[in-house]
């Protein structure tokens, strides 16, 4: 049972940047259309939450502030790596988030008194490989050139991932691992009100068309995100190693996503920036033992 939770979770690792990318390519020429997807896809999540919360209710005031902070990394990355997704390929943007492990790795040896290991060091070495080959181009390579506007996005939710790594695993360390489904009730409560007020605040007449013809791909990449974090929660009490878990979802779902974007989506890529995803899924692969 315990790797049907883990090959689980690594389909539902990939299902943002693929149920991401099947909406934008709906809603290719449609206004909001990133904003009206972050609110459903939040809406579901929290539902799905607040259910569980109802069943095993374990509430603590001071989980709040860590709540308030997640909601707004939560947000950041919810908003931008849907308009990245429509701005950019999808392999390259998959593997920006599944790279924020970096922040989280570089935050534990400041704040979490983590070791510096040499696995460490390759890892990062890795990374700055990855990310080296898949941003550099020549100058005379204009076919191959890179959206600002899609790494801007890419860079944001990259940073909002990280932040809600960082939160969640230090609530986790000052609570002795409870109030987990509290923290992630509120957090998405509050990141789907502040999504419902920026999808509010700019022309939203094409709404209704847009969740008749495609809003079925947001509360599917609720559901997943939901079932993910789940499937974490119970992998983390199981008697699969870490070393074992982390990296499989990793890589696995970079794997994922990597297949849809070539295979379903068509996507085309240069040659080093499909050899920058493979050391990528391996640096996430390291950094994650």
């Amino acid at each position: 049972m315990e790797y049907l939770y883990l090959i689980g979770s690594v389909f539902f690792t990939s299902s943002s940047s693929i149920c991401g990318a099947f909406y934008n390519r709906r809603n290719v020429d449609e206004k909001n259309s990133a904003a009206l997807y972050s609110f459903l896809k939040l809406v579901a999540v929290f539902v799905l939450w607040a259910v569980m919360f109802a069943c095993n209710s374990e509430f603590n005031a001071d989980v709040i502030i860590y709540s308030v902070m997640f909601a707004a990394c939560y947000t950041m990355c919810n908003v931008f790596l849907i308009m990245a997704l429509k701005t950019g390929p999808v392999a390259l943007t998959s593997l920006l988030m599944q790279l924020s492990l970096i922040a989280v790795s570089v935050w534990g040896f400041f704040f979490w008194n983590s070791s510096f290991t040499v696995l460490t060091a390759i890892g990062l070495l890795l990374v700055a490989v990855a990310l080296f080959l898949c941003l550099y181009k020549k100058k005379t390579d204009e076919e191959h050139k890179i959206n600002f506007k899609w790494l801007l996005f890419a860079i944001t939710a990259f940073i909002g991932n990280a932040g809600c790594s960082i939160i969640q695993k230090t609530q986790q360390m000052k609570f002795d691992g409870k109030y987990g489904g509290e923290l992630m009730m509120i957090a998405c409560g509050i990141s789907a009100v502040f999504c419902l007020f920026f999808w509010l605040s700019k022309p939203h007449e094409q709404s209704l068309k847009m969740i008749k013809s495609s809003g079925i791909f947001p509360l599917i990449a609720g559901v997943c995100n939901f079932l993910l974090n789940l499937f974490v929660i119970i992998l983390a009490t199981s008697t699969l190693s870490p070393s074992l878990i982390y990296p499989v979802i990793a890589v696995g779902g970079l794997a994922v996503t990597t297949f849809f974007s070539v295979f379903v989506f068509k996507e085309k890529m240069r040659f080093t920036q499909w050899l920058g995803v493979a050391v990528g899924a391996i640096a996430v692969g390291v950094l994650s033992i």
